[in-house]
């Protein structure tokens, strides 16, 4: 079996981790939390030592700094926690630490992830100031009351509100995140939502289902199943999704991939580098990188993080290289996510066999159940399969 970690495009994509919250919300299990203000400035001073000095991790993992120079940046993401809660400028500061340490393309996509209430027109100009392009809003739900049980420090109105400054300000890609599933959802709660999007017309839409996560508020709340009185049922969830994209269909925005809906052009940049099998670094606590058949995330505590790039110079929790059988893997299941799905084409070139007779059993009891498709050289999942996604990826592992 031929083997090659060669990504679709040579262009690379750089995350950038800001963990902190005004509140943790209840169903969040990111790296994230309400910290002491006193730690955002040794966390940035960390963060921007990381950046500088990326070719002391490289080293650590036996990667040359040659792995990288040759990759141009062409998306910079700013997620959390809650980025927007920081300084603007600091923003700048690390997009010019950044530049300074990397090729940037003149039409790189550059996105903040904000939280409604948190922005204002100076933090706003700043951002474009330093060349941010992209908008990502977590609205999750507008209903107050829903929002109230996620402990989310916003209003639906606030969202309203920020969506509205953003777009007077003139930023021309606004992403909004929603929760399908939430405690108390109801069906004309999520018609609700469907029915502003097409109001605010953002250029991207992320709708995704609510995963309950054991170590989180929520997790703890319905840790027994008679206490999930107000949680919808998967059958409701599933009607919420099919009702999402079949709505959605007849609009502006067109799914691309199972949980991302986008107007024409307007495809997350930064997530296809996880879909379609490309390099990625990570910065800050918590954060993952991919790159060179090597995977590796930072330590999560933000104190352990600025403790470790102080005395060592990187702030490496975990690493593997990654195996055969898991990059196989990992581009099938990756590259079903996307209504495009997977090339099959691409997949002789890269493993050297015809996935087509290696999964033959598989993809034939997935086809009957409808949960696949084959067209044109690509291999699909179906709209139900969509659905049913991590049951699909399941028959594939047995």
């Amino acid at each position: 079996m031929n083997h090659s970690f060669l990504p679709i495009s040579p262009n690379l994509g750089l995350y950038v981790h800001i963990p902190f919250c005004l509140s943790k919300c209840n169903y969040c299990h990111f790296t994230s939390g309400v910290f002491s203000k006193e730690m955002i400035a040794p966390y940035l001073r960390a963060l921007k030592q990381e950046i500088e000095e990326l070719k002391v991790p490289l080293e650590y993992l036996n990667i040359g700094k040659h792995s990288i120079s040759n990759y141009p940046v062409d998306s910079i993401f700013f997620g959390g926690g809650t980025p927007s809660l920081i300084d603007g400028r600091e923003i700048g500061k690390i997009l010019q630490v950044i530049r300074n340490c990397f090729f940037v393309t003149d039409d790189a996509e550059i996105t903040v992830e904000v939280n409604p209430g948190t922005l204002g027109i100076e933090k706003l100009n700043h951002y474009k100031k330093a060349g941010v392009n992209r908008i990502s809003i977590g609205v999750q739900s507008f209903q107050d009351h829903i929002l109230i049980k996620m402990a989310r420090t916003h209003t639906g109105q606030d969202a309203i509100d920020t969506i509205k400054l953003c777009r007077d300000q003139g930023i021309k890609n606004i992403s909004l995140d929603f929760v399908a599933g939430l405690p108390s959802q109801t069906q004309n709660d999520w018609q609700e939502n469907l029915i502003r999007i097409v109001d605010l017309s953002p250029e991207h839409l992320s709708l995704y289902m609510l995963e309950i996560s054991q170590n989180t508020g929520l997790g703890h709340r319905y840790r027994y199943k008679d206490e999930q009185t107000d949680l919808p049922s998967e059958e409701l969830v599933a009607q919420f999704y099919k009702v999402a994209t079949d709505f959605l269909d007849k609009t502006h925005w067109k799914q691309y991939e199972i949980s991302n809906f986008c107007k024409p052009g307007y495809q997350s940049r930064h997530n296809l580098k996880y879909w379609t099998d490309q390099p990625f670094i990570g910065f800050g606590c918590g954060a993952y990188s991919y790159l060179s058949g090597h995977r590796w995330g930072n330590e999560r505590s933000p104190k352990h993080y600025v403790d470790l790039l102080k005395s060592q110079g990187h702030a490496i929790g975990f690493h593997s290289e990654v195996s055969p059988r898991d990059h196989l893997e990992e581009v099938l299941f990756l590259g079903l996510r996307l209504n495009s799905g997977l090339d099959l084409q691409y997949w002789s070139s890269i493993f050297g066999f015809d996935l087509q007779q290696y999964y033959r059993k598989e993809i034939t009891g997935l086809t009957e159940n409808h949960l696949i498709e084959i067209s044109c050289d690509y291999l699909k999942l179906t709209p139900k399969g969509r659905f049913f996604s991590n049951d699909v990826f399941i028959e594939f592992m047995h």
